[in-house]
């Protein structure tokens, strides 16, 4: 853990804290690509500046993916410590969808989770805001700028 960001902000209650649910492309992309708002984004989440919330299916595709990218094995034994240490793990209720077309299923679980964890958002892909923007059964679902426009 690194002092000096303790020293440079006030430290927040845990309860203070948004809470996001990242989707996985959103968590690759952050991991990956160095210069995007996602990287800010777990750039953000390394400082403990918000939680983010999941559950074992959403923190073993995030496992899934990294580990089908080359990265040395240190970096991500660090990642996924920290991902067990500070993330906020629910028990996901199952929510019926009742006729809302969710397109592959794969996005049900982030609902679910975001709802479980009572979550201010889901943060998802410009890409991916056609295909779930329109989604609002239980939390807002927005993109890694708006995090930053809106929350942090």
């Amino acid at each position: 853990m690194n002092n000096l960001t303790r020293f440079y902000k006030k430290p927040q209650k845990e309860t203070d804290k948004f809470i996001f649910v990242l989707s996985t492309e959103v968590f690759i992309e952050g991991v990956f690509c160095a210069e995007s708002c996602s990287a800010r984004l777990v750039d953000y989440l390394i400082d403990e500046r918000y939680n983010i919330a999941m559950d074992d299916r959403i923190y073993l595709e995030y496992f899934t993916e990294i580990h089908s990218k080359k990265i040395e094995k240190k970096n991500i034994d660090y990642l996924f410590a920290f991902l067990k240490e500070h993330g906020k793990f629910v028990t996901a209720k199952k929510i019926l969808t009742h006729g809302i077309n969710l397109g592959d299923g794969n996005f049900l679980k982030f609902i679910e989770v975001a709802k479980s964890a009572e979550a201010n958002a889901i943060v998802i892909l410009r890409t991916d805001v056609i295909k779930y923007g329109n989604i609002n059964l239980f939390t807002s679902v927005i993109t890694p700028e708006e995090v930053f426009e809106k929350f942090l």
